[in-house]
């Protein structure tokens, strides 16, 4: 009876960490898009748009404004 027990105890104890692992999973990937779907426009020149790490062909400068 015993082992029983201690066999279902271990039995949910891994279902619910490995759904936990899971869920932490999802959401780190919804936050990576979000962050990967932000565009930066140019100070200067608000027609050049891209990610936060580029510069501006015209002038340069770092893309730091956000696009609404």
């Amino acid at each position: 009876m015993k082992k029983s027990i201690i066999s279902a105890l271990v039995i949910v104890f891994v279902a619910v960490s490995c759904n936990q692992k899971n869920n932490n999973d999802k959401t780190s990937d919804s936050v990576k898009t979000d962050v990967a779907e932000q565009k930066y426009a140019c100070p200067m020149h608000p027609e050049v748009q891209g990610k936060s790490t580029d510069k501006c062909s015209k002038c340069g400068m770092d893309l730091t404004e956000q696009v609404k």
